[in-house]
């Protein structure tokens, strides 16, 4: 029999695993972890595959959530919501909807299970907002002994703050209770600007309620996004004929093929990326435009094609520092950077491994185009990008693809040990394990 092979989205990674689990139900994963400790193997989960790097890669076992994402339990006074860990975050967010409710933040993508995104601290943007791991309340976690803990607040409680950022290597969660909030729409404002206004500004922006940037390289502009959380507009039309068909042109035809082929072209000849950058700083970044409309709606957006994203926290007091730095790194060293480096704020928390544990945070993101039958170029630009960043104390978001090691990470975070504890009580053997943890985390 063939076995199947799965990528992550930017099919940078892949694995064969020997095999494969798809649970329905509790009962299910408790028999297939202990299974695992019966065979001396090893496994991971495998949500939807959206992290840029390897962290659910396991070529030995395999658990897939897609059977395994239900909306279990509801409580509209409480604002709160109980799911299966393969929900999808979209998904939830339609779900709460109907309710009246609503998740307080999301990143810009929503197709993460909703165990892949707060198991791997997934942020958001706004400094009134943590990372989503901030909203699980509670989890019901399988271990490798097959022993099912309730852990919350109230029940073993010395173990929240761990499973709430919990890389996949603590068991295999089953249920989630997710703090959500009454609906909301946002009343989004863009407009362009220059780099150097928007970083001696910055305090006063970071006054919305959420905001964020890209800067463009090989350029000075940046093109800023701010919004207002506001009542759900009731009499809410549908777009017409009209709208639609300009959406698919823009957002398709402009956005996505004509901005892809630029690209292509420019794998050829790299030279070219400046006057691309500049090009759509020209055509797309150009003009002040307002929008409302649902949070799900605003928050997100299409990542168009295949990417490789590096993207590190540092305390948000060295923001303006890091983005000239960056600009001058990249203008020294001569590299040509693809894609707006996207830059977003985060409200510290007391999460073991958060990259915002004890600090408001600056996210800092730089991207690179993963060309069709091409070999990027980008490595030695992302290899420079992460010393910088490690400069101003910076810690890489799990979820992306960073090649800091154990021996750094263990300096940046203050309760690594706790967590590494944490982990030999409930996994003692390291079933949970794979290239990803043998790399960061004790072996």
């Amino acid at each position: 029999m063939n076995k199947q092979i799965f990528y992550n989205w930017s099919e940078q990674f892949q694995c064969t695993p020997q095999r494969l689990h798809k649970p329905c139900s509790e009962a299910e994963v408790v028999e297939i972890i202990t299974g695992v400790s019966r065979r001396d193997t090893h496994v991971r989960v495998f949500g939807n595959g959206l992290s840029p790097g390897d962290i659910a890669m396991s070529d030995e076992e395999l658990v897939l959530l897609d059977k395994f994402d239900q909306m279990l339990d509801i409580n509209t006074d409480a604002c709160t919501v109980v799911v299966q860990p393969g929900m999808i975050l979209e998904s939830l967010s339609h779900e709460l909807a109907r309710y009246g409710l609503a998740l307080p933040v999301l990143g810009s993508v929503a197709q993460q299970t909703v165990a892949g995104a707060v198991g791997t601290a997934t942020h958001g943007t706004g400094l009134k907002f943590g990372a989503l791991s901030t909203l699980v309340q509670a989890v019901r976690l399988v271990t490798p002994s097959g022993e099912v803990l309730n852990i919350s607040a109230q029940e073993n409680s010395e173990l929240l703050n761990a499973v709430r950022c919990h890389l996949g290597s603590l068991g295999i969660l089953t249920q989630i209770t997710l703090q959500a909030c009454k609906a909301f729409d946002l009343a989004v404002t863009e407009q362009p600007n220059t780099l150097e206004t928007v970083l001696e500004h910055l305090p006063e922006r970071l006054h919305n309620d959420h905001y964020r940037f890209w800067y463009v390289p090989h350029t000075d502009r940046v093109w800023e996004w701010s919004a207002t959380r506001v009542p759900p507009d009731q009499a809410r039309k549908p777009p017409g004929l009209r709208q639609r068909l300009n959406t698919w042109f823009n957002e398709k035809f402009i956005n996505y093929h004509a901005y892809e082929f630029l690209l292509y072209l420019a794998t050829y000849r790299p030279a070219l990326i400046p006057a691309i950058n500049k090009l759509g700083v020209r055509t797309h970044f150009n003009k002040t435009c307002h929008s409302k409309g649902p949070s799900l709606e605003q928050f997100t957006f299409d990542c168009l094609f295949k990417q490789h994203v590096n993207e590190w926290s540092i305390p948000i007091e060295h923001t303006a520092k890091a983005l000239r730095a960056i600009r001058e790194l990249i203008d020294k060293k001569g590299y040509y950077a693809h894609f707006p480096i996207e830059v977003r704020f985060v409200r510290g928390d007391d999460i073991w491994l958060s990259p915002c544990q004890g600090r408001d945070s600056c996210y800092i993101g730089v991207i690179a185009y993963m060309p069709h039958g091409r070999p990027p170029h980008h490595e030695a630009y992302f290899a420079d990008y992460e010393k910088l960043m490690a400069t101003f104390g910076g810690r890489p978001h799990w979820g992306k693809f960073f090649k800091l090691e154990q021996t750094e990470l263990a300096t940046l975070y203050p309760h690594w040990k706790d967590f590494q504890q944490v982990r030999r009580h409930l996994d003692p053997d390291y079933r949970l394990r794979n290239a990803f943890t043998d790399r960061i985390l004790q072996t």
